[in-house]
């Protein structure tokens, strides 16, 4: 069954509330969380989990005000999922997963076991690299494994930002009929009031991805926010996109040294790269390790 909503683009609206006491990221990534199933040919847990990461880390995105800033999460809570790196730049989201054929049976209410697959006997960890200098990194103990409690500990610890994580996504036999989220924030100065009115408010959310199912975004906010002054910010595409290419693989490949690379083209005859995010394979044969290494002794 398809619908309005679920054609709407994936995209992540911002606005403020309360007389700009509190900010808003309402996001949706259903095509981008449908692209990165695909290409890992995920099980429907892990396409779940993905939804849920790639829906968090595009919301970190969205509050760094530098243009050329990205952000990479990496969690590994010690379940069958393994290590889940995801990197936002700007509208463009890629992510990887150690074991994305790990599947766990649904919860009891018929929800994915996120959990079960991710664990929590680990940490979530969000390296914000501006570009110049070094990378700011910070770290928070998993709490559930759910993602969405995960994230809201991260603001709440790291950051010292009061704020309510709701993230979701329904996936049946490898569709993705919604994924997203909503991010609430309450801005430096907000009263008590206030507080109490977005506590109130977070019961809204448990929904989530139903709601993302049903409603377009602009439906939802209106919805959800119509009597707390809202004020639209901006709205961003978002998407799946890796940029990976073949110069880029050619300078990881010279990092490694030219000691390795003598040792790839007695041995092997060759170097093969595949992209993580993407899996795009990138060869490389004699002649290209030969070049490498001639200029690596000039």
């Amino acid at each position: 069954m398809q619908n309005q909503a679920f054609d709407e683009q994936d995209a992540l609206l911002r606005m403020t509330i309360c007389g700009g006491e509190a900010r808003v990221a309402l996001l949706r990534t259903t095509h981008t969380t449908q692209r990165a199933g695909d290409i890992h040919n995920a099980s429907d847990t892990a396409i779940a989990a993905m939804g849920r990461m790639l829906t968090g880390t595009a919301m970190l995105s969205a509050m760094m005000k530098e243009q050329q800033a990205h952000i990479t999460t990496v969690v590994d809570g010690g379940g069958p999922a393994g290590r889940i790196t995801c990197v936002a730049n700007g509208g463009d989201l890629k992510i990887s997963m150690t074991n994305p054929h790990a599947a766990m049976p649904q919860r009891a209410d018929g929800a994915p076991d996120v959990a079960g697959l991710v664990g929590k006997d680990g940490e979530l960890t969000v390296i914000r690299d501006f570009g110049v200098g070094q990378p700011y990194i910070g770290k928070t103990s998993l709490v559930s494994g759910e993602l969405g409690e995960d994230f809201a500990a991260y603001y709440t610890q790291s950051e010292q930002t009061p704020s309510i994580v709701s993230l979701g996504a329904i996936v049946k036999d490898g569709i993705v009929l919604s994924a997203g989220g909503v991010l609430v924030q309450a801005m430096p100065g907000c009263s008590r009031e206030t507080l109490e009115t977005l506590d109130l408010r977070a019961m809204l959310f448990s929904g989530i991805s139903r709601d993302l199912f049903e409603d377009t975004l602009d439906e939802l906010a209106g919805r959800w926010f119509h009597d707390l002054s809202p004020v639209m910010l901006g709205r961003q595409p978002l998407r799946y996109y890796c940029g990976c290419s073949r110069e880029k693989a050619l300078q990881m490949l010279r990092a490694v040294g030219r000691d390795q690379l003598i040792e790839m083209l007695e041995q092997d005859h060759g170097a093969e790269m595949t992209c993580h995010f993407c899996h795009s394979r990138h060869v490389f044969d004699e002649n290209d390790l030969r070049a490498l290494i001639g200029k690596g002794m000039n």
